[in-house]
């Protein structure tokens, strides 16, 4: 072949292969990525508000087919709607719902705790609280004045299941701790929850009681004791200081629980006694009772490093771990450390973040066009 020629070819073969002008790339990349930028973030909050609705306007209408089924003649039915209806509030803030159905809830509540099976009377305790937080404040006070006497009642029913008694307990210490103003009606809850634990004081003789009562009952009676030690918080610590020297339990019977056979109650009377001893101290007046911390002492030191065999190894470590804490608020006035999980937030990055794939995949398949054309 000439030279020439196949200089020529060469030259004419680099000029077809020049690339485009920074300028022009620059237009074409811009182009497609303030595109993609915009839409994605209307994409990814238009999927998320839709995706949220459709969500809500589901559990909606699931909360209100639970509404309609607590008047099922079956009892089983009755108490799977109470567990129904008790997952959905857990979820989701539903006043707006509940705003019309005050009335209803109220009556079906005192009806399934007065007249129920115990897995209806169970379920309606537990949700007692939930519904009393979320039908909205202009008929809490209402609400809390039907179901608080059937809670009451339903806690100390000897024919109802222990499982049963103890939900009652936990949930109207709740109830009145949340929204209980009258004073009167708390004092009245804290009397019926000391005739409760009672049964875990010492025997006359000063001996333990380890009858089969005792051991069974020992869920209720801790129960019992956490209630009334969470009405206390709401109390002055000059009513708390008369009350605790006046009337049932004194300091000294809250110390003989530390010697129960059960280990939830002995952990129970330890914060109880925690508490109790927080809530009368009261810098500015000066009122404490320190005799007691010195007689209760040496008996937190020996819980709090309890390693007898014969008790369960859970027991044990529950026991040391609990006690420890205890003992160094009583000895150093510190307190340990809360943290608060809250379950909602997880449903919701949940549903972000599958709106955030969503917007992801339509956003890549618009790019992959743009880049085609």
């Amino acid at each position: 072949m000439p030279k020439g020629k196949k200089n020529k070819g060469k030259f004419e073969h680099r000029r077809t292969e020049q690339p485009y002008s920074s300028d022009e790339d620059a237009g074409i990349d811009m182009t497609i990525d303030n595109c993609s930028e915009t839409s994605g973030q209307s994409d990814l909050k238009s999927i998320h508000d839709e995706a949220d609705n459709e969500i809500l306007e589901k559990l909606e209408e699931k909360v209100l087919e639970d509404i309609d089924a607590l008047s099922a003649r079956s009892n089983a039915a009755r108490a799977a709607a109470l567990v129904s209806l008790r997952n959905a509030l857990q979820r989701r803030y539903l006043a707006t719902v509940l705003a019309n159905q005050r009335a209803t809830l109220a009556d079906h509540i005192t009806r399934a705790l007065r007249r129920g099976r115990d897995g209806e009377r169970k379920a309606a305790a537990a949700i007692a609280p939930l519904l009393a937080l979320q039908i909205g404040e202009e008929g809490a006070e209402e609400f809390v004045r039907e179901v608080r006497p059937a809670l009451a009642a339903a806690a100390v029913d000897k024919t109802a299941s222990l499982e049963t008694r103890t939900e009652c307990c936990t949930s109207l210490a709740a109830l009145c701790f949340l929204l209980e103003e009258d004073l009167t009606e708390i004092l009245e809850v804290m009397r019926m929850y000391e005739t409760i634990f009672s049964g875990s004081y010492l025997k006359g003789d000063g001996s333990v009681k380890v009858s089969g009562s005792a051991v069974e009952e020992g869920l209720l009676h801790a129960a019992a004791l956490d209630g009334w030690a969470l009405l206390l918080t709401l109390l002055s610590p000059q009513h708390a200081h008369t009350l605790l020297h006046t009337q049932a339990p004194s300091f000294a019977r809250l110390a003989e629980l530390l010697e129960a056979c059960s280990v939830e109650v002995r952990m129970a009377a330890g914060g109880a006694l925690a508490i109790a001893h927080e809530r009368i101290t009261d810098p500015e007046t000066d009122v404490t009772t320190p005799q007691y911390v010195e007689v209760i002492l040496p008996r937190l030191e020996q819980l709090a490093r309890d390693s007898h065999k014969y008790r369960a190894k859970r027991d044990r470590k529950i026991q040391r771990a609990t006690f420890r804490d205890i003992l160094k608020y009583f000895e150093e006035e510190e307190a340990p450390a809360l943290s608060v999980r809250v379950g909602g937030e997880h449903l919701q990055n949940t549903a972000a973040c599958k709106a955030r794939t969503l917007a992801r995949n339509k956003s890549r398949d618009k790019r992959s066009a743009a880049l085609a054309l």
